[in-house]
């Protein structure tokens, strides 16, 4: 594996109170450049930088990062997305680097979504003018790491390492937002339009779940409402698409 040097970006969209995400950064970063520094003790491997936004919508402060990023840290191999809800395991880094795959995703979960994994897979069928609906992915393994899904598919853009080279592989704008269309359902968030260019360029997209992140808002969402769902046979388990199956499970 070439030595990872790593430009870390945080997407921030307003003003949050929670301590708890900035300190998880600050101990991933630090526990990252420790590693790396202990590792590789010629200084080839580490975090260059940290970059962050404030009160930009989500796609333009991506674009704007990328953008910045790639144009003013030209040795920078990868590049780090998290956002400013996200509190993220002190291990995060060493842990999706040493993947060694084009992008590698950490595991969160949808506010609000009573467990529901950020993790979709392509939608089997779609309106004819619209490729962007994703399907959610209902179960998959979480203990080992796992290809997000044999066509491609979504897993946010939370807390996700990418390489440089899928940047340049793919045209600008990387990332985009669209009101879904009522009459056509086309639409999308800047995640889905980012991963369907993704998919359309042949990238492969890897999930390592036990880089467990939570999801903030006035409360948290972790690992533990996953299981929880799937204790209380939750109904909308009988539908979406599970790891490891052949097939997309109808709705």
């Amino acid at each position: 594996m070439t030595p990872p040097r790593i430009a870390w970006a945080m997407v921030a969209y307003g003003p949050f109170p929670y301590a708890p995400v900035y300190t998880s950064h600050m101990k991933a970063i630090a526990y990252a450049s420790r590693h790396y520094a202990t590792e590789f003790v010629d200084g080839s491997a580490g975090i260059l930088s940290a970059f962050s936004t404030d009160r930009m919508y989500t796609h333009s402060a991506e674009n704007f990062v990328i953008h910045r990023l790639l144009s003013e840290i030209p040795d920078a191999t990868h590049i780090f997305l998290t956002e400013m809800d996200m509190v993220i395991p002190h291990d995060t880094i060493p842990k999706l680097a040493a993947l060694d795959k084009p992008i590698a995703s950490g595991l969160y979960f949808l506010r609000g979504g009573k467990g529901q994994p950020c993790l979709y897979a392509p939608a089997p069928v779609t309106p004819a003018l619209n490729k962007y609906p994703h399907t959610p992915i209902t179960m998959f393994p979480t203990e080992t790491p796992f290809k997000l899904a044999k066509a491609g598919g979504c897993c946010g853009l939370g807390c996700v390492l990418i390489r440089r080279e899928v940047f340049e592989a793919i045209e600008p704008p990387w990332f985009d937002l669209k009101e879904r269309n009522v009459k056509t359902q086309e639409g999308y968030g800047s995640d889905m339009f980012f991963y369907t260019k993704v998919r359309e360029a042949g990238i492969e997209v890897w999930v390592d779940p036990t880089v467990r992140c939570a999801h903030m808002d006035y409360t948290e969402v972790t690992f533990d409402a996953y299981i929880e769902r799937l204790k209380n046979d939750d109904p909308d388990l009988k539908k979406g698409y599970i790891i490891g199956s052949p097939d997309l499970v109808p709705a």
